[in-house]
């Protein structure tokens, strides 16, 4: 019997029982990925998720896709890798499971459409590099649209060297990372960097008023791109911002005028600047930020604390809205006792805290 019919006869047994949810789609290439994504697409609640073995898939001129309509979750995770069986340990290391989208095609869209309360939609642990697009509308590394009432989640993910080409006109969406959710919005302890767009390197939209947005612990260097992130909302959403390590500029956009944006910045420190569109934000916290010294990275394409960075050991440990366990290098994410800024945790204090000894 086919896998199609299989899923069909578990879909109609779930309908008539109540929802149930099958094993997590273990995929190890490229063929398989888009299988598990197509199934999923229809599956009616069986597959919501998805775990890829460590390794690199290459899109190969067509872009990683997953578009339904189906009320349920999808959580897309890498590391995984085979102990007895396949995927039954991860590695919570963002740089083992890549997705390439090899300077040709973008590299993921992941679009719910229709009602889906209380369910997210999830990325997590993974690398997404070498997306190129010149299309309006399309974002060059990730695009993650959600349904109604539907959380979205993007954490330990790494987005390096994806480009938006497309010129004027241009469509909202034609970013590198494009966000967009009528629910909370969780962007934890990822990287974007060099990457650039002619509209934006990471744009959030916020549909609801009633929304937040945590963004927490992520290392971003937004040059190079119309906008560096707008952060837009539909009536007032809650932006906040704790433990970032940014270069470059936040532009927060209120599209209705008589309620704006209420952001709260705690400990986000490097060369930044935020600006508003039309209506000022309404600041509610302002804690220990300082956007005028250098975060003091080890390089342009390495995002960790470099020796005498003023990101160890300067941030809030415990935010509101919560944070990772691990840091991109899968370290524990809070070392001697206080956080990093940023995606990495750094090693370097932790080998030399007793000493030459």
């Amino acid at each position: 019997m086919s896998l199609h019919r299989v899923l069909l006869l578990i879909a109609l047994v779930c309908l008539a029982n109540g929802v149930c949810h099958a094993d997590p789609a273990c995929v190890s290439n490229e063929t398989e990925l888009r299988q598990a994504l197509a199934d999923a697409s229809v599956s009616a609640n069986l597959i919501d998720e998805i775990r890829l073995m460590q390794g690199t898939y290459f899109t190969g001129g067509q872009m990683f896709s997953y578009s339904t309509a189906q009320p349920h979750n999808l959580s897309i995770s890498g590391g995984w890798y085979d102990d007895h069986d396949p995927c039954d340990f991860q590695h919570q290391q963002a740089g083992t499971t890549i997705l390439d989208g090899q300077n040709v095609t973008a590299v993921l869209s992941i679009n719910n459409t229709g009602d889906a309360p209380n369910t997210t939609l999830s990325i997590n642990n993974l690398t997404l590099r070498n997306g190129a697009t010149s299309n309006n509308g399309e974002s060059a590394a990730l695009a993650l649209f959600g349904a109604l009432e539907q959380d979205l989640r993007v954490q330990n993910v790494i987005v390096l060297s994806s480009h938006n080409t497309k010129t004027p006109p241009l469509n909202i969406f034609t970013n590198v990372v494009t966000l967009n959710s009528f629910a909370n919005v969780y962007l934890i302890n990822n990287v974007i960097g060099d990457s650039s767009s002619n509209y934006a390197n990471l744009a959030i939209f916020a549909e609801y008023p009633a929304q937040i947005v945590y963004m927490h612990n992520n290392s971003l260097s937004l040059n190079g791109a119309g906008f560096g992130a707008l952060l837009d909302s539909n009536g007032g959403t809650a932006f906040r911002l704790v433990n970032n390590a940014i270069v470059g500029g936040i532009n927060f956009n209120s599209r209705s005028s008589g309620d704006p944006i209420r952001i709260w910045l705690y400990s986000n420190l490097g060369s930044w600047g935020y600006s508003s569109i039309v209506t000022a934000p309404i600041v509610q916290a302002d804690v220990g930020n300082d956007p005028g010294i250098d975060p003091r990275f080890i390089g342009a394409l390495d995002f960790r604390p470099a020796a005498g960075s003023p990101l160890v050991n300067r941030g809030l440990n415990a935010p509101v809205g919560g944070s990772s366990n691990y840091d991109l290098d899968g370290n524990p994410r809070v070392s001697l006792g206080i956080v990093d800024v940023g995606a990495y945790e750094s090693t370097r204090e932790r080998i030399f805290a007793n000493g030459f000894e």
